[in-house]
Order: C-alpha cells, then sequence, then structure tokens
C-alpha cells in the first residue's frame, strides 16, 4: 500500500515514519513538510493512504485532504493532530481514522488493520522456519532470509544456540571475537546486534525478540518452526514414553549434521553431543529398545 506523509514539522514526519517502517506492506511514497509540494506530487506519488496533520501553517490538512481527494478518490485519508476538535470536520471529509498526538503504536496498529480491511487487504502469514540440522538457515514464509555480512548471522544462531538464556556480553565476545580486543569486540557486537534487528525488521519477522539488561543478552523464540527444538521435543517424548512413532519423527529431522557447514567454534562441541544422541536414538530404535 502506498503512503505519504505531511505535517509540518519535521521531527513529527521522521517519528512517524519511524513506526511505519515496522509494516512491511506499507511503502512510503513521499514524505513533506510542505502540503501544497504534496498536492502538487500527487500524481508522481499515488497515495492509496495519506496520513494528514490538520494545523499547517500554508494549508490545513481538512482543505489538503479535500483537494487530494478531488485529484484521487480513491485515496484514503488517517488525520494525526494534536487536537481533537476537528474530529467532526475530519469525518466529514471521509476520513478512515483520527489519531491523537503522540502516536502510540499501540493505536497506530489498529488503524493500520483498519484500513486493510477496508481495502480487502490481509496481511499474508508468513511463518518462520529456522534450520539447524545442515546450513544455518531461516525462512519468512517461502523466503530465505539473507545477510549482507556473516558475522551477525552467526551471533543469531549463537543466541539462538543458548535461546531463553541470559549471556554476559564479555562472554559473547570472548565466543564470537576472541581474537578482538575488549573495546573492539564489544563495538562489533553492538553493530552486529544492530544488524540483526534491521534485518529481522526488513523482512517482518516479529517472532525472535532479543533483550538487553544488566550487561547481558537474551533472545526469546515466541513462534516459529525449528527443526532443532522439535528434534528435542521428539527425542524427549521417546525417551519417556518409548514412542516409536515420536523416536523416527526425531530421526528424520536430523538431515545432517548440527550446523553442520558452520566453521564456529563455539558450535563444535554441540555438533559432537547431537551427533552422538542420534547414533543412541538409531542404535535404539533398530533393536526396538528405549532410550535410557
Amino acid at each position: 500500500m502506498r503512503v505519504i506523509l505531511v505535517d509540518d514539522e519535521a521531527p513529527l514526519l521522521r517519528e512517524l515514519a519511524g513506526l511505519l517502517s515496522d509494516y512491511p506492506d506499507l511503502e512510503l511514497t513521499g514524505s513533506y513538510t510542505d502540503p501544497l509540494l504534496a498536492l502538487e506530487e500527487l500524481e508522481a506519488t499515488k497515495p492509496e493512504l495519506a496520513f494528514l496533520d490538520i494545523e499547517m501553517r500554508t494549508l490545513d490538512g481538512i482543505e489538503l485532504a479535500e483537494q487530494m481527494l478531488s485529484k484521487n478518490p480513491e485515496m484514503d485519508v488517517l488525520f494525526v493532530t494534536a487536537y481533537n476538535q476537528y474530529a467532526v470536520m475530519a469525518f466529514e471529509v471521509n476520513a478512515i481514522d483520527y489519531i491523537l498526538k503522540p502516536v502510540r503504536p499501540q493505536r497506530l496498529e489498529k488503524a493500520v488493520e483498519r484500513i486493510r480491511r477496508k481495502r480487502g487487504f490481509t496481511q499474508q502469514t508468513k511463518n518462520l522456519q529456522i534450520q539447524f540440522f545442515g546450513k544455518f538457515a531461516l525462512y519468512q514464509g517461502s523466503e530465505a532470509i539473507k545477510w549482507s555480512r556473516g558475522k551477525p548471522r552467526e551471533l543469531l544462531a549463537y543466541f539462538l544456540a543458548n535461546e531463553g538464556i541470559w549471556i554476559d556480553k564479555f562472554k559473547i565476545c570472548d565466543d564470537l571475537w576472541p581474537e578482538s580486543p575488549p573495546n573492539q569486540a564489544l563495538r562489533n557486537l553492538q553493530t552486529a546486534v544492530w544488524a540483526i534487528r534491521k534485518c529481522l525488521r526488513d523482512y517482518g519477522v516479529a517472532e525472535v525478540q532479543i533483550s538487553y539488561a544488566n550487561d547481558s543478552y537474551l533472545l526469546k523464540l515466541v513462534d516459529g518452526q525449528w527443526d532443532l527444538r522439535q528434534y528435542d521435543k521428539a527425542l524427549m517424548l521417546y525417551m519417556q514414553t518409548g514412542s516409536s512413532a515420536e523416536g523416527r519423527k526425531a530421526a528424520e529431522l536430523y538431515r545432517e549434521d548440527y550446523l553442520a557447514y558452520e566453521d564456529w567454534r563455539w558450535a563444535f562441541k554441540r555438533r559432537a553431543d547431537y551427533a552422538m544422541k542420534q547414533r543412541q536414538l538409531i542404535g535404539k530404535l533398530s533393536s526396538g529398545r528405549k532410550m535410557p
């Protein structure tokens, strides 16, 4: 959905643009502090949705909306203003919504969802899939997530391998940048975390949450399909119940070794541990006996 923003205060424009960057189905085609320029470039930007301030110096948002809609009647208008006395006037020009400043992310989410429903747009469900057996990979739906640099990719795998555990930043530096001076390693870590968050945001991945507190990082995976987690669960059920179906399920999930193609030192011991688990599993399945 193509979107333009009009507000004569540049900081508020930047703030709103930042909030909208979390919506991969919205494409920002214009951002204006001059409402007359926004009107002049309407044919070039071709917006399907316009976020308009109301009180502006050169042209108020109500009049701007009327002129825009006369040129582009299919466009939706959403007013963002610090004043609530304009609500009646706003809806007289068929505004789809009216949000008061400061814009709260939860309120913006409701407005965007209303616009999606009106236009018949439904956010495509893209399940996150994580692959640890073989080559480390993430998929958002059928699309493979691509990385411009290798270290953020490795750090994400490291966080996932320690999912749900707070990890001291200095331990992370020792594990991933053992040869760098401490200050440089910390800068590398901060840069890599920023790159992970940006990449996941660009692909619309909300299932991975990275927190920072008390000089430590924590990754939580709130949803998604992960072959390693599925393997661990199936193996545990097999060990607890002796279910051959769960045992076979675990064995099939182990397509290749743990992070088999990644030359990451911190992963070597885990690779050996999982290889041993798999050998024991295959042996027990072959003999028909339950794992201890």
